[in-house]
């Protein structure tokens, strides 16, 4: 084996909302966001797609039985205010919560125990953090959540699910595909590509949607940390332990920021 190659750790490859930062609020604050800059000028619409966009988006974050499957809760304030919201003032929307996670204003929280999960795999894990978010926002929720420290290289703007097809050479540069493991609440986003490529794939599915195959899933991050110890010890043999299971489901939405 190349000396060279050998050398390299394993890298897990994390997402950042809903993955490693966790509530509802950054969501509810884009949703403000989007309220605000519909209904700047159309006051006689106001009441009416104000309280329905909140009711709806409300029962879906809770999980109320049969709410819609949107992908996450981004793409349900999308979905929601479709035919009152074109692609501009959803970007400009998502920029001013953004903004707003910068600053501090919205509260996130790390899943519980993951800081001492990923400090334990630190001396054989390379950590990587991969998001769609801009920078704008994301090292400074790292640090308030407790994660700076635990987290070896930060990716952001990743463009997934297209940016993978640079993303997944880079990260792997040499290594096996059993020796990347990516963890993601959005199975197409986070998970689709590198299964794809053949890399262990980790599954948040906090809506029970089954969205699509994966060698891990859990409701939490939490239910994971078990399965990714194991596969953090050896790879190769944990590739050999378990497949990845086939789950379906069809989903409302597509669209995500």
């Amino acid at each position: 084996m190349n000396q060279a190659r050998a050398s390299k750790k394993p890298i897990l490859v994390l997402d950042f909302d809903g993955t490693v930062a966790v509530g509802d609020a950054p969501v509810w604050a884009y949703a403000e966001a989007v309220i605000a800059d519909i209904l700047d000028g159309a006051e006689a619409t106001a009441s009416t797609l104000d309280a329905s966009l909140r009711a709806r988006l409300g029962a879906f974050l809770d999980g109320e039985p049969g709410s819609p499957a949107y992908i996450d809760g981004y793409a349900a304030v999308a979905a929601l205010a479709a035919g009152h919201a074109d692609d501009e003032l959803l970007q400009r929307a998502y920029k001013t919560s953004r903004r707003a996670l910068a600053g501090g204003t919205i509260a996130v929280s790390a899943p519980e125990g993951l800081a001492e999960m990923l400090d334990s795999l630190g001396e054989r894990v390379e950590r990587v953090l991969v998001t769609n978010a801009p920078l704008d926002g994301v090292r400074e929720t790292l640090a308030a959540i407790g994660l700076a420290s635990v987290i070896d290289r930060v990716v952001t703007d990743a463009g997934k699910p297209a940016g993978w097809a640079e993303l997944l050479p880079a990260l792997l540069d040499g290594r096996e595909p059993a020796e990347l493991l990516s963890v993601g609440d959005i199975w197409g986003n986070d998970l689709e590509q590198p299964l794809a490529a053949g890399c262990v794939v980790a599954l948040i599915d906090r809506f029970g949607h089954r969205a699509g195959p994966a060698h891990l899933v859990a409701s939490d991050f939490a239910g994971l940390y078990p399965g990714i110890r194991e596969w953090a010890q050896s790879p190769a043999a944990f590739a050999e332990r378990h497949s990845a299971e086939r789950h379906s489901a069809v989903l409302s939405s597509t669209v995500t920021i």
